[in-house]
C-alpha cells in the first residue's frame, strides 16, 4: 500500500509538472515573453534576412532568425515604450549589406530622438560595423578590440578561360551597353562601359560613407579619408584619433551608463510584440531571391529564390481582400528570369487599379527586381540599394569540349533549321544569333515602355538611364526611377497618406505564409525555454556553407542558361 502512494505522489508531480509546462508553453504563445524593461540589448550579428525560412524544420535546425522589419518596429516601439530607458547595441560580425545597415542606422537615429541613450560596443569590426555602430550616441571599444575601416570596393571575376581549360565556351546576346552580367564568362576583364559604372557606384558608395561617417563624429571629411587611408586601429589609437568615445569592457560598460536598470534583450522584446490593435490593414509581400517560375523557396545551394506563382498568388489574394487597403512590396532581388519577372508584373498592374501599391527597395532590387517594381505608386530605396538595370540578357555554354575531354560522342539527329537552338555542343550560328538578337531587342523594348508608362516618363527619357545600367538608390532618385530615399517606415509613411490613415497612427501589417501548427508552437517555444546553452542544430554549419558558396544567385541564374531571357544584376559591391 505504502508503494502504491508513493508511485501515485511520483504521477502527480509529473503529470501535474507536464500540465504546468504545457500551460505556461500556451500563456507564451499568446502573451510572448515577460518583459523586464530596463536597457534594450541588441546584439547585432548576422545576416538579418528581409524574410526568414519560418518552416518548422528551418527554425528546429537554424532557430528563428531577426528579420529586417522585426528589428526595425521593434525600435520604433521600445523608444515610445516607458519600460525601456535605453538601448545598447553589442555589435558583431554582420554578413548582410550597406542598404540593410542604413534601414538600421535610421531606426537607431529615430530611437535617440527620444532622449534615452543610445550606446554601441565594439569588440572588433569593419566598415560596416563601425558604420551602424557610429549612429550611437556613444561608441565604446573593448580595451584590446581592433577596428579596422577599410573603404569601399568592388571585386569583378571572370572565368572565360577556366571555362576554356574545361573545354567551354559562353555565347551570350545582350541588350543595353551596361548590360554586362555576362562578361564575367565571355571576357577576360570588365569592358569599359562596365568599368564606368562600377567605378560610378564605389565612388558614391564612399562619398555617401565619409559624409555618415563625419557627420556622425563631428569631424572633416578629410579627417576620416584620413581614418580610411589608415584603415587599422587598435582601441587605443581609435580612441586618440577619435573614432570611438571610450574603451571598457562589457559588463564595465552596462554598470556605468545602466547602473539599476534591468536588461531585456532584443529577442525577447520582438517576441513579445506590441499588444496593440489597428483598425487598418496593409498585406506586405515580399520578392526575395533570385526570380525564378514556380514557388518561393529556400535552397541550400541556389539561396532564396522568389517563385513567380507564389508572388502571383499573394498579390492576388490582396487584392481580393476587402480587408486589406494597400500593399507594400518589398524587394530585395537582383532579378532573374524574363518570364518569371513580367508575371509578377502583370499582377502589380491589376492591383494597382484597386489598391494603393507601394515598393520598398532593400539591398538589391536590379533589372527583374526592378522589373516587377516600376508599375508601384511609389518606389522607395535606400542610398546603397542597388537598382536600375533595366535590360536583358540570353545564352547558352556550348560544352562540347567538355564532353570531348572525357570521352563522350554524342549524335544528334535533327528535323528544322534551330531544333539544336538550345543544344550545349555548339554555339549559336549567324542566323540564330541574329534571331535571339531580334527577340532580345524587341523584349528590352517592352521592358523600358513598362517602365515608361509606370513612371509617367517618355521612352526617350528612361532609354537615356537604362542599357543594363546599375545605380545606388540615390543615383536612381536622379535618374527618376525610385521617388525617394529612405527604408520601411518611408514606405509606411506613403502608405498611410494615400489610405488617409495619420502617420502617426499605427496600422495593422499583414503578411503571408505557412502558419505553423499549434503542436509545432509549442515544441519550438519549449525549446526556447529550455536553455540548453547549445545553438540550433544547423546554426554553426550554415555560415561557412554560405561562405563557401559565395554569390549564390549565379547558381540561381545557372539553371536559365539554356536561351531563356534573363534580366540578372551583373556585379554585387561591397563595403569592406
Amino acid at each position: 500500500m505504502k508503494k502504491f502512494w508513493i508511485v501515485f505522489v511520483v504521477l502527480v508531480v509529473f503529470i501535474g509538472g507536464g500540465l504546468a509546462l504545457l500551460w505556461r508553453t500556451v500563456n507564451k504563445l499568446e502573451g510572448g515573453p515577460d518583459i523586464a524593461g530596463g536597457a534594450l540589448v541588441w546584439e547585432v550579428a548576422g545576416a538579418y534576412p528581409e524574410q526568414a525560412d519560418d518552416s518548422f524544420l528551418a527554425q528546429l535546425m537554424y532557430g528563428h532568425a531577426l528579420e529586417v522589419n522585426d528589428v526595425v518596429f521593434a525600435l520604433k516601439r521600445a523608444a515610445e515604450d516607458p519600460r525601456i530607458t535605453g538601448l545598447v547595441l553589442v555589435i558583431d560580425s554582420l554578413a548582410t549589406d550597406w542598404a540593410k545597415v542604413e534601414e538600421f542606422r535610421a531606426a537607431v537615429r529615430r530611437f535617440k530622438t527620444s532622449g534615452k541613450p543610445v550606446v554601441a560596443y565594439l569588440e572588433s569590426g569593419g566598415t560596416m560595423e563601425y558604420g551602424l555602430a557610429v549612429a550611437a550616441d556613444t561608441v565604446v571599444a573593448a580595451p584590446e578590440a581592433i577596428l579596422m575601416v577599410l573603404g569601399v570596393s568592388a571585386e569583378l571575376s571572370f572565368i572565360k578561360d577556366t571555362l576554356a581549360k574545361l573545354g567551354m565556351e559562353a555565347d551570350f546576346l545582350h541588350v543595353g551597353k551596361y548590360k554586362s552580367a555576362p562578361e564575367s564568362m565571355t571576357r577576360n576583364e570588365s569592358s569599359a562601359a562596365a568599368r564606368e559604372m562600377i567605378g560610378a557606384i564605389v565612388d558614391s558608395r564612399y562619398e555617401r560613407l565619409v559624409a555618415m561617417i563625419a557627420g556622425d563624429r563631428s569631424v572633416g571629411a578629410e579627417a576620416v579619408r584620413g581614418w580610411i587611408d589608415t584603415g587599422m586601429f587598435d582601441a587605443g589609437t581609435a580612441l586618440a584619433s577619435g573614432l570611438i568615445d571610450t574603451m571598457l569592457y562589457e559588463e564595465q560598460l552596462l554598470e556605468s551608463i545602466f547602473p539599476d536598470d534591468e536588461l531585456t534583450y532584443l529577442d525577447d522584446y520582438v517576441r513579445a510584440g506590441g499588444g496593440s490593435r489597428a483598425s487598418h490593414k496593409i498585406a506586405m509581400i515580399h520578392a526575395i531571391g533570385t526570380i525564378m517560375p514556380g514557388k518561393s523557396r529556400h535552397d541550400n545551394l541556389q539561396g532564396r529564390i522568389a517563385g513567380s506563382s507564389t508572388i502571383v498568388e499573394q498579390l492576388r489574394d490582396a487584392r481580393d481582400d476587402d480587408d486589406i487597403e494597400a500593399v507594400l512590396l518589398r524587394v530585395d532581388s537582383p532579378g532573374g528570369s524574363a518570364l518569371a519577372s513580367d508575371l509578377i508584373w502583370h499582377e502589380m498592374v491589376l492591383l494597382r487599379q484597386e489598391k494603393p501599391v507601394i515598393v520598398s527597395m532593400s539591398g538589391l532590387a536590379a533589372s527583374g527586381g526592378y522589373y516587377i517594381s516600376c508599375f508601384a505608386d511609389s518606389i522607395f530605396a535606400q542610398p546603397g540599394t542597388l537598382t536600375g538595370s533595366i535590360g536583358v540578357f540570353a545564352g547558352k555554354l556550348d560544352m562540347h569540349g567538355l564532353y570531348d575531354k572525357i570521352g563522350v560522342q554524342r549524335e544528334f539527329i535533327a528535323r528544322g533549321e534551330n531544333a539544336l537552338l538550345f543544344s550545349n555542343n555548339s554555339t549559336f550560328t549567324a542566323g540564330q544569333r541574329q534571331l535571339f538578337q531580334t527577340q532580345l531587342d524587341e523584349f528590352y523594348a517592352r521592358f523600358v515602355a513598362k517602365v515608361a508608362a509606370g513612371r509617367s516618363l517618355d521612352w526617350d527619357q528612361v532609354h537615356a538611364v537604362a542599357q543594363g545600367r546599375v545605380w545606388t538608390g540615390d543615383q536612381a532618385v536622379a535618374a527618376g526611377l525610385v521617388d525617394d530615399t529612405g527604408g520601411f517606415e518611408r514606405a509606411l509613411t506613403a502608405v498611410k497618406t494615400m489610405i488617409g490613415v495619420d502617420p502617426a497612427d499605427k496600422v495593422a501589417i499583414v503578411t503571408y505564409g505557412e502558419e505553423l501548427s499549434f503542436l509545432q508552437r509549442i515544441i519550438l517555444q519549449s525549446l526556447n525555454e529550455v536553455n540548453l546553452g547549445a545553438p540550433p542544430l544547423m546554426s554553426s554549419v550554415a555560415p561557412p556553407l554560405a561562405a563557401i558558396l559565395g554569390n549564390r544567385e549565379l547558381l540561381a541564374v545557372a539553371a536559365l542558361l539554356d536561351g531563356r531571357p534573363v534580366a540578372m544584376l551583373p556585379y554585387r559591391v561591397e563595403i569592406r
